[in-house]
């Protein structure tokens, strides 16, 4: 069932795939178009939505068609214009425009000119040929046809029905009108009408279609089918004379006719929808609409003596056996809103109102009279209203959560959902309440806290919830409500409805001030200065005040427009599993800020941020305040949970329910069993009425008729298994988590979905790589993704990954080739070279390395982006990824690429404005650098020394001050490289260089002192110094930004160093040596030399470097082990000027100088 369009469908056409897709299959494409000339695009696999042109069409759309090989969509019915649509974004590529009247159109070859025109029927049957462009998709009258035929007599009532080409015979096309069928040659310039058929008098053409190799077929109202043989032309020798009239035309012979047996099987609202030509034979699709079944039939067209069609029709309540959803004490359902994070208010035909928890409604919703009375946080309203309960909506009112309720009875009621009372009723409307909304004026003290409703007769009142109070009713009129603007300062509230009319009211005395109609009322509507409530929906959904809903409820309704009655026949739960995920992490810390002891909660990935575009579906960053649901405390049972676990336990029930709902039992016994113990849950347990969906564009929906056997929903689509795989995985792993199990989540979650393969049997659809990519940052999708790797064979991998490699953006092959499929493309084969490289060849290898450096670099794959505008969304989700593969995988991509370049790429991000691309860069370099330390060093140190730009050194300073402040220890082996840098950088013979770069060089500095023992800095002496591991200490002088002294002696690497309080002496330590020595800071002649001969920090002869003033030996009662372990634990101390301690974690030795 696929559920989105908001109006009649209109039109159909099924686009069957070019080659295969991302994951290897060839599904066709269903491509539907509503009356409101919405155009949705539909996966014929599993349903899915795969895009949505709320406005593709300006009319009632009657026919769709597909042409240049299904790359595009011709739209035509009620309107002069035809549109032309991409077939895979739904994006209107040309308006066809210029037509007399409503037009239809079909292409056709034409063997005089040799190419492909377009002939266009308008509603009066006026032909015209058009010249097609197919590169630049336009549209030229020939204009060399003169006085084309009429096929509809201007006195007459005839109207065109549609009009098709033969795939077969070129050049020739059907055109049907109510009255006759006539089938034309289209040659150059000229019509050749060839064959008219009449409908009999005492019916209409239905429809008709060319078939089979040599046959068409026409159907009319009253059931009957005719089937021709279609003659062509014979030929004629050259030099001869035609001798038979069939040599110069086409000619049609009556083969049968076929009836339904009206009697016994045919409905009076059976319709033929379709015949089609199945290996010769042809078939006959029949639809029929009853009040109290709808059924279908698809019949072969067999010919026997009578020729009487006995139709076999199956009902779709044999395809979807819907079980009643008739609660036996509370009756149908009739309206449902969410009122907070956990709970569900649910309205019936007798008037009775529930809120209970998500979880239980879910699991029970067709007998919840049964259970509520045995659960907690349920709150009912018995005969609320008198008859159904037609809409509600939740609001917030001085600290206190109200539902109100509108009814049958046109009665509007408030009741308190904290403590489940009856507050007050306002009989304000005489028909059914239909709607409430909630006005976007809440600046103005009169509108704030108050709730309009409005009625069956358009009638409106505005009921304040403040203070409990009507404050005026508004009479219907004759066409809908369409809007309602909120002109408070000037003391006016203007009423928009659908017949272009304006009612303008007067707020202090309630009264009506003026009519405005047209243009006036258009101009009123318009103005954008004051707040406007635009009226689309029947209610008004908003999200409870504080809460993110989990999970969203929407009735699927049936309408009987003769009775002008609904019926809720099934209702779809939308559940966020991430933001479900989340709360349960949420709540895991507030219990763990509480005091309660909590294992770790793992964290989101670096690239998991808002910026995601290929994952629209985003949580809250963790650390986000998540508000308690005030209806979970209200009716706790004291004895039963615990204060402070009771959030936890609600979150775990919701998860429970979900899971229950979800997962398919006997795949994994260790799985199950993990599961089942921390949720208790019943194994093999049966849901019935319970079915799977995927949410689509647009937020549209495809529903699976349910299954008997519920591994079937397995063998769907590989996209179907992904998605309930992918939710599976999360809320496992969070609940596994919680119990403190995080260790063995990866490895259960990996072994269900490899025992599910041999389990589901043969028809398993295994899970789409495409759409695990999509979340390839998380750990769950990144271990599916794995699996489903190690289960293809060794061709399906050569194939898949060569199917990949032509959509990357360093392919050649970049004819059709979109962002979103370069940067999926890219992803797949990156994730693939980060975990199991081997799978992919050298070159593969080089092309996505390469991929993925020009992603890195390239933020204008989107067409609408300009020199002025910020990064798209897509952009920077396609440069986190980018990073993230590309440090992940480093070691596999660095040969491959230009890694100093793509380093200062990164370091121009790391700096970026945006937060999540700032943070993904930096923890990008961070990864590379834990792979390859000397190259980030290296090019930063370069860059900051010998860049032609002073914001470029400004920018690796900054970078490096970063990883002072957040990586230290990755540092610790070129402290002396970057100090060397630094100073560099303050050369005061560079001019403007010394000021340009002093802010960021001193910050930089004072974060090297602070962090590192064996950094001091002197701001009496301007001196700075450093130790290294080689042993060797350096002393700068900041005021010439030169190496002053070089100081050598200890064997071991420098732990710690301080120059005294009057800077005469600097004191080294060495962890390795055991030594403490004092030297002299001043230059002395032996100093300078060593500072000019000497280029590096190699060890010399003891002679040749300034030695020690005095060694002290020392010895420790333990080891410390290496420099890591040091930085927090080692330091100097000077209490005098001739006095030194050394603090060496808590022992302290003193040294007198």
């Amino acid at each position: 069932m696929l559920i989105g369009h908001k109006s009649p469908i209109a039109a159909l056409c099924v686009i069957n795939a070019a080659e295969k897709s991302a994951d290897m299959s060839s599904d066709a494409v269903l491509v539907s178009a509503s009356e409101d000339g919405e155009i949705a695009r539909w996966s014929t696999a599993d349903g899915r939505c795969l895009g949505v042109n709320p406005t593709g069409f300006q009319g009632v759309p009657q026919n769709l068609k597909a042409f240049s090989q299904g790359k595009y969509v011709v739209c035509s019915g009620q309107s002069n214009d035809i549109r032309i649509l991409n077939s895979t974004t739904l994006e209107i590529v040309r308006v066809w425009g210029g037509h007399s009247n409503w037009v239809m159109c079909t292409d056709f070859y034409d063997t005089v000119v040799e190419r492909t025109r377009w002939v266009t029927l308008t509603t009066d049957a006026r032909l015209d040929i058009w010249e097609f462009d197919p590169v630049r998709l336009e549209f030229e009258k020939d204009r060399s046809v003169r006085n084309p035929p009429l096929l509809i007599q201007n006195n007459s009532n005839d109207r065109l029905l549609h009009i098709v080409g033969s795939s077969r015979f070129q050049g020739l096309c059907m055109a049907l009108t109510h009255r006759q069928a006539t089938i034309f040659v289209l040659r150059g310039s000229t019509f050749v009408p060839e064959i008219t058929i009449h409908a009999d008098p005492d019916t209409t053409w239905a429809g008709g279609d060319f078939c089979g190799r040599s046959k068409f077929v026409i159907w009319a109202q009253n059931g009957k089918i005719f089937e021709y043989d279609l003659i062509p032309p014979q030929g004629v020798q050259p030099g001869s004379m035609p001798s038979q009239e069939q040599q110069l035309y086409y000619s049609a012979s009556l083969k049968h006719t076929y009836f339904f047996n009206t009697v016994n099987n045919r409905s009076p609202n059976q319709r033929i929808t379709a015949v089609y030509d199945d290996h010769d034979s042809l078939t006959v699709v029949t639809f029929t609409n009853d009040e109290d079944r709808s059924t279908f039939s698809v019949n072969p067209l067999d010919c026997d003596s009578t020729e009487e069609v006995h139709s076999t029709e199956k009902s779709l309540h044999d395809i979807w056996p819907l079980r009643q959803n008739k609660d036996p004490q509370f009756g149908n359902i009739t309206s449902t809103i969410p009122v907070s994070s956990n709970h569900l208010a649910i309205g019936y035909e007798s008037g009775t109102i529930c809120v209970v928890p998500i979880s239980i409604a879910l699991l029970h919703l067709p007998d919840l009279s049964r259970i509520i009375n045995q659960q907690h946080g349920v709150r009912i309203f018995k005969r609320a209203h008198n008859g159904a309960v037609t809409c509600m909506i939740v609001h917030e009112s001085h600290h206190h959560q109200y539902l109100l309720s509108g009814g049958r009875d046109g009665a509007v009621k408030i009741w308190n959902l904290i403590d489940g009372k009856y507050v007050v009723s306002f009989t304000v409307h005489a028909l059914p309440v239909i709607s409430f909304i909630d006005p976007v004026e809440q600046t103005d003290s009169r509108i704030k806290g108050c709730v309009v409703s409005v009625a069956k007769d358009n009638s409106v009142s505005l009921i304040s919830v403040d203070s409990m109070a009507c404050l005026f009713m508004i009479p219907g009129h004759s066409y809908p409500l369409a809007s309602i603007q909120w002109r408070s300062l000037e003391d006016y509230i203007v009423l928009g409805y659908q017949d272009e009319t304006a009612f303008v009211w007067q707020i202090a005395s309630a009264s009506l001030d003026r009519v405005l109609r047209g243009k006036q009322a258009k101009d009123i509507l318009d103005d954008s200065r004051w707040p406007i409530n635009h009226i689309k929906d029947s209610t008004t959904l908003k999200s409870p005040v504080g809460h993110r809903l989990n999970v969203t409820m929407r009735s699927i309704t049936s309408v009987d427009h003769a009775m002008h009655t609904s019926t809720h026949f099934a209702h779809v739960f939308t559940f966020n599993i991430r933001r479900l995920v989340h709360e349960l992490y949420a709540r895991y810390e507030k219990m763990s800020d509480r005091g309660i002891a909590v294992p770790p909660v793992p964290q989101q990935s670096v690239s998991a941020t808002s910026f995601d575009a290929i994952v629209p579906e985003v949580v809250t960053p963790f650390g986000t305040p998540v508000r308690d649901d005030p209806l979970d405390d209200a009716n706790l049972d004291d004895g039963s949970i615990n204060g402070s676990g009771s959030e936890l336990k609600k979150a775990l029930e919701l998860i429970a329910a979900v899971m229950d709902a979800s997962i398919s039992w006997n795949v994994s016994q260790a799985f199950e069993d993990a599961c089942s113990a921390i949720l208790y849950l019943q194994k093999f347990t049966d849901h019935p009425s319970i079915t799977y969906g995927l949410k689509g564009a647009n937020g549209n929906l495809s529903i699976l008729a349910p299954m008997v056997d519920k591994a079937e929903a397995w063998k769907v689509s590989q996209v179907m298994t992904a998605s309930r795989l992918l939710a599976i995985a999360l809320l496992a792993k969070a609940i596994i988590c919680v119990k403190g199990q995080d260790a063995k989540a990866s490895d259960l979650i990996a072994g269900y979905s490899m025992a599910l393969p041999a389990v589901v049997g043969k028809s398993y659809c295994s899970p789409s790589l495409s759409l695990l990519s999509k979340y390839w940052q998380d750990p769950s999708a990144r271990s599916l993704f794995s699996s489903a790797i190690a289960g293809l064979s060794e061709q399906e991998i050569i194939s898949l990954v060569a199917y990949w490699e032509n959509y990357l953006p360093t392919s050649n092959s970049q004819d059709s080739q979109g962002p979103q499929m370069m940067a999926r493309a890219t992803i797949v084969l990156g994730i693939m070279g980060c975990d199991q490289p081997q799978l992919l060849s050298p070159r593969v290898r080089k092309f996505t390395a390469l991929s993925l450096a020009f992603l890195l670099s390239d933020s204008d794959l989107d067409d609408t982006k300009t020199q002025h505008t910020d990064l798209s969304t897509a952009s920077i989700a396609r440069t986190l990824a980018s990073m993230e593969l590309l440090s992940q995988g480093f070691t596999t991509w660095e040969s491959y690429i230009n890694a100093a370049e793509v380093l200062r790429t990164m370091f121009l991000y790391a700096l970026d404005s945006q937060a999540a691309m700032s943070r993904g860069a930096n923890n990008a370099i961070f990864k590379i650098a834990e792979t390859n330390m000397p190259l980030v060093i290296g090019t930063l140190t370069y860059d900051a020394t010998h860049a032609k730009k002073t914001d470029e050194r400004v920018r690796c300073l900054k970078i490096i001050g970063i990883f002072i402040r957040k990586k230290p220890t990755l540092l610790l082996g070129d402290i002396h490289r970057v100090v060397e840098a630094v100073v560099k950088t303050l050369d005061p013979n560079v001019p403007h260089l010394r000021e340009t770069m002093l802010p960021t060089a001193t910050s930089v500095l004072h974060s090297l002192v602070k962090t590192y023992p064996f950094v001091d800095f002197s701001n009496s002496a301007q001196k700075l110094a450093v130790g290294t591991l080689e042993g060797a200490s350096v002393i700068y002088d900041l005021r010439t930004a030169t190496r002053s002294v070089v100081l050598e002696g200890h064997t071991g690497s420098i732990n710690a160093l301080a120059f005294s309080p009057d800077a005469k002496y600097v004191a080294t330590s060495s962890l390795q040596d055991n030594t403490v020595r004092v030297w002299y800071s001043n230059v002395s002649l032996l100093g300078v030399l060593t500072s000019s001969i000497s280029q590096g920090l190699t060890r010399r002869n003891e002679g040749d470097a300034q030695k020690a003033y005095k060694v002290f030996s020392f010895a420790l009662p333990r080891a410390i082990e290496g420099p890591f372990e040091t930085l927090d634990q080692i330091g100097f101390e000077w209490t005098s000027q001739r006095c030194v301690k050394l603090h060496v974690s808590d022992i302290v030795m003193s040294f007198n100088v």
